[in-house]
């Protein structure tokens, strides 16, 4: 079963997509410093939307791409809902089928985490360095080794969400060896008169800077900056829990 398939009624209700929206509020700032005028933008990992959604708000001709098939119900519901226009497909970002169409590339919320292999990364920004028109840019993000080995093991369990309608715990463990975050989620959603009971696990590989590095010199594309934070645009630091590139193609 897709890790999603029961665990997107908590995204999608909880806190998740601000991180989305937020990203939304601060890249018109970095297109402009590098001069990008984009007019269509693809978005990896789309999730529910909240990243695509805002975008077309301001008039970007918006795709948003997902391998969960829930996320991408409960994306398309709430586009229709607010009557805003965003093509959602399902596709593997591993095997992206698109070929010089898009002005921007995006992918937010350590998404690219999720791929456990040096090789699925190399596939990915091989399908975006494929997906970007000439001279146009690719910003994503992605926690750090630091951000999964000691940042997510500060608690070894907390309450991530409780409301009227939802409870989640979640109990994040790491190995070593592989630099595999693996993080425990037991969730309670209220159905009707009584409580439905969900259990997840998902896994986050940390990659070194000279990984994504590699990789992206790999496939042809060009570092333009790494940041340890987007608003602020500076350089990461050894405890930086999370990093921005921008690259070109």
């Amino acid at each position: 079963m897709d890790i999603y398939e029961r665990f997107a009624c908590f995204y999608a209700k909880g806190a998740y997509p601000k991180y989305s929206e937020r990203m939304a509020e601060i890249l018109p700032a970095v297109l402009e410093r590098f001069g990008a005028k984009p007019q269509t933008i693809l978005d990896l990992a789309c999730g529910e939307g909240a990243f695509a959604r805002a975008m077309a708000k301001k008039g970007f001709q918006v795709t948003g791409v997902d391998l969960s098939p829930k996320m991408l119900q409960i994306a398309q519901e709430r586009a229709q809902r607010e009557n805003v226009k965003v093509e959602f497909l399902l596709q593997d970002m591993r095997s992206l089928s698109f070929e010089e169409k898009f002005d921007l590339v995006t992918c937010w919320y350590d998404s690219l985490n999720y791929l456990l292999k040096l090789e699925d990364l190399t596939r990915t920004f091989a399908g975006v360095w494929r997906a970007l028109k000439k001279g146009d840019l690719f910003i994503f993000d992605m926690n750090t080794v630091y951000g999964l080995a000691i940042g997510w093991q500060r608690y070894p369990c907390y309450v991530q969400q409780d409301t009227y309608e939802l409870f989640e715990i979640h109990r994040p463990i790491y190995d070593f060896e592989k630099n595999i975050a693996t993080l425990r989620i037991t969730g309670f959603v209220k159905e009707g008169n009584g409580w439905s009971r969900v259990e997840e696990e998902h896994k986050e590989r940390g990659y070194s800077l000279r990984e994504i590095r590699e990789c992206l010199k790999e496939v042809g594309l060009l570092e333009l900056a790494c940041w340890g934070s987007l608003q602020e645009m500076d350089e990461p630091r050894p405890d930086s829990g999370r990093v921005w590139f921008v690259v070109r193609k």
